[in-house]
């Protein structure tokens, strides 16, 4: 579905519950004030390709019309969670949104200064995001589970049974979730502050993701007697231990890491010379326990931050901001 498809959904999706809400004489675009969320690594051409798309949906009558606000996802995370869920902002303070979402990861600094009895946000450094966002954890799983049942078997099944497929995922976003071991030695010193030494929470720890019946039947014998050594005889279910774990977490939370960290070095650069006050972690991803302790050791660990805040529902907070 192209982007003018599903935004013309969306207005009719708005329509019909404001009607429902507020009755048809109030429920008219004249009375709507847009607003679509972007990731920060979106340049204007993309932005400018959005409103494009939004007037071909009917969403507003020209590109440039007030009636359509984009704005960046670390943005509208950042107003939802100082709004409802983190500690409040003081002058003189300066904040770092790092949202995490599903494919991409976005990062800014924010100073915060005192306007007219209020504290506002300006950014301290350009916005900047890569492609690390937990897709691309999920990828990694699937590969990983696709060559040890089989590619053959794995692809004959999944065209047959996408249900069955999609009860696997699932059951895999829970173990994604929930994942926290021990982190690498090189971090120590940050460690010891987290609780996750080397003999920490998680060293032994394993997690079980289920192999269909169906997909059984269709594996060849050597992965069955692979399986079957890992289970002590079962073949019921493919064990992840933690260090295949982190494995398959290692690319894209090294990358999320890196981008927090240069987005302080920046704001350091730009003369905020003391520590950041807090990174404020969001977006679907930071609901990972492994991901949470990661950013906490990579920025409390380089002396640029002075504490990470994750809200209680980070992956609600970009659709909550504006």
């Amino acid at each position: 579905m192209v982007m003018a498809d599903y935004l013309t959904f969306m207005r009719k999706y708005a329509l019909d519950k404001l009607a429902a809400d507020v009755g048809n004489a109030a429920a008219r675009l004249d009375n709507i004030q847009w607003c679509l969320t972007v990731p920060a690594m979106w340049s204007e051409a993309s932005k400018a390709l959005m409103r494009t798309a939004a007037l071909r949906a009917g969403l507003i009558r020209t590109t440039g019309s007030d009636a359509l606000t984009i704005i960046l996802e670390p943005e509208a995370a950042a107003l939802h969670a100082l709004d409802k869920q983190a500690p409040p902002l003081v002058a003189g303070m300066s904040v770092m949104v790092l949202d995490v979402g599903g494919g991409t990861a976005d990062a800014t600094v924010h100073n915060c200064q005192a306007l007219g009895g209020q504290v506002v946000l300006s950014e301290a450094t350009c916005a900047e995001g890569a492609l690390c966002g937990s897709v691309y954890v999920d990828k990694e799983f699937r590969s990983f589970y696709r060559n040890t049942v089989g590619a053959a078997a794995f692809d004959t099944w999944a065209v047959k049974n996408p249900g069955s497929l999609q009860q696997v995922m699932d059951r895999w976003e829970a173990v994604k979730c929930s994942f926290a071991s021990n982190l690498p030695t090189s971090l120590a010193d940050s460690l010891g502050q987290l609780g996750l030494g080397a003999d920490g929470p998680g060293s032994g720890e394993t997690f079980r993701v289920s192999i269909p019946p169906d997909l059984q039947r269709l594996m060849a014998l050597e992965q069955q007697a692979v399986v079957r050594q890992q289970q002590q005889g079962q073949a019921s279910e493919l064990v992840l231990s933690s260090a295949v774990m982190r494995q398959l977490f290692q690319g894209p939370v090294e990358e999320v890491c890196r981008l927090a960290v240069n987005q302080l070095k920046a704001a350091r650069r730009q003369g905020n010379a003391r520590p950041c006050s807090m990174v404020l972690l969001v977006g679907g991803f930071a609901r990972s326990s492994y991901l949470q302790a990661r950013v906490r050791a990579a920025v409390l660990g380089s002396g640029l931050a002075d504490k990470v805040v994750v809200p209680p529902a980070p992956h609600a907070a970009v659709l909550g901001g504006p």
